[in-house]
């Protein structure tokens, strides 16, 4: 990874559309590795429905995957501390990619989404 470190956005919509809002949720950010999933980070949701998360490039290595580059991302919603939600697994997410003409980093954000979190 050319970055030291990068963002990630993820976004929450209600299934009538609005965005999924308020001090009871919370978003955490995870990478899937062999034998055990290392969490990235954990987040509130702003008034967008939105999760920021930055990420430190030596996060994603971890003793089942020391050479990984590419992190397998999904996220969990809770509220008030209870699991509601768990997005598909993204995998290989690349956050190396380069601008074809000047040749500096462009992938150093990337956002997800908006995911639809069925509330009960």
């Amino acid at each position: 990874m050319t970055s030291a470190i990068f963002k990630v956005i993820a976004s929450f919509k209600r299934p009538n559309g609005s965005a999924l809002t308020g001090p009871q949720y919370t978003v955490t950010l995870m990478d899937e590795d062999l034998f055990f999933d290392d969490k990235l980070g954990a987040s509130p949701l702003d008034t967008n429905g939105e999760a920021t998360f930055l990420v430190f490039t030596a996060d994603i290595v971890s003793i089942d995957s020391p050479n990984e580059r590419t992190p397998d991302i999904y996220f969990v919603v809770k509220n008030d501390g209870r699991e509601i939600h768990r997005t598909e697994v993204r995998p290989n997410v690349n956050f190396d990619g380069t601008d074809a003409v000047t040749g500096r980093p462009n992938a150093t954000t990337q956002s997800f989404g908006p995911y639809e979190v069925a509330e009960d």
